[in-house]
């Protein structure tokens, strides 16, 4: 019973802290804190310490995968899994109980998760620019069309 006491601390933790984000990030916040909340509980029924530690890094990668859409999925998995991993660590460092490691992986994963996502994600300002980039004069290269120069033999 007390496993359940765990997670349910790590989710109302996560979803508390998460509430600043912004509508977008929700999900992958709550799926990245959710996942290292439960990967931690889990782990440490199973490997003690370790186990925590994995996994949070386990739970946290799943749950930034589970609910981020294609655009950041890398990020969010990667920063998930180092969050988890972390904050199972630390939250184990600073209480020394289960609990402990459980928050704070939630808390990591959820936080890893999405600051992976944004870093991922592409600029949406930079997304209809597919023009040439000079680096040399530092403007656009303007190109000519198709065809151009077609029939220019050199003989």
């Amino acid at each position: 019973m007390q496993g359940y006491q765990h997670i349910i601390a790590g989710i109302s933790l996560c979803l508390f802290t998460m509430m600043a984000q912004a509508e977008d990030n929700l999900p992958t916040a709550v799926g990245g804190g959710v996942g290292a909340a439960a990967g931690t509980a889990i782990g440490s029924v199973l490997g003690g310490s370790t186990g925590e530690i994995v996994g949070g890094a386990v739970g946290g990668a799943v749950g930034g995968a589970a609910t981020t859409n294609r655009a950041g999925r890398t990020g969010a998995i990667l920063g998930g899994a180092a969050g988890g991993a972390t904050g199972a660590m630390v939250g184990r460092k600073v209480s020394g109980t289960t609990t402990g490691a459980v928050v704070g992986a939630g808390v990591g994963g959820a936080g890893g998760a999405v600051v992976g996502k944004v870093i991922d994600e592409p600029d949406p300002s930079r997304r209809n620019d597919k023009r040439r980039y000079d680096k040399k004069r530092g403007k656009h290269k303007h190109g000519h069309g198709k065809g151009h120069r077609k029939h220019d033999h050199d003989d």
